[in-house]
């Protein structure tokens, strides 16, 4: 059974955003869970499923970028693949491994072969220094920002 759900606020001062409809216009969230539980497959799927979150300009701040979907989704983002192109490159990943293939050559394969381009920006950080002022952020933009793992290092420390 599907359900939808329909946006039936009236807020004249409301964003042009378009997230689903169960997700607001403007949101902050948290995905926390133990490793392993899944949390990069939700994040995954809310960032490249059609019409989950609407942003076009993305900055990924994490420890664990070396991770083979932040990979990917980095080099997919960075060739303008369509999120849809890039949903297909993961439904593909059985017949890409088991041809040894690299995801990159494929991904680059991709881009040369389509014609359609994605309008989002992104750029991926590996450290908690380049996360930039919210106030150096285009309002005009619709900004998603990705904070994974930053503060384990810190966490994890025992202080004598």
């Amino acid at each position: 059974m599907t359900m939808e759900v329909k946006d039936l606020s009236w807020n004249e001062n409301a964003s042009k955003r378009l997230n689903n409809p169960l997700l607001p216009r403007s949101i902050r969230g948290l995905i926390v869970g133990k490793s392993g539980c899944g949390k990069t497959t939700l994040l995954l799927n809310l960032l490249l499923r059609p019409e989950w979150l609407d942003y076009d300009n993305l900055q990924v701040f994490g420890l664990s970028l070396f991770q083979p979907e932040y990979k990917i989704l980095k080099k997919a983002l960075e060739e303008k693949l369509p999120k849809q192109f890039i949903v297909g490159l993961f439904d593909c990943q059985d017949e890409i491994i088991g041809k040894n293939v690299s995801p990159a050559f494929v991904v680059e394969e991709m881009a040369k072969q389509s014609n359609e381009k994605s309008d989002i920006s992104a750029k991926f950080f590996e450290s908690a220094e380049d996360v930039p002022d919210p106030r150096e952020l285009k309002p005009e933009k619709k900004n998603l920002m990705i904070f994974d793992d930053l503060q384990l290092v810190k966490q994890n420390k025992c202080e004598a």
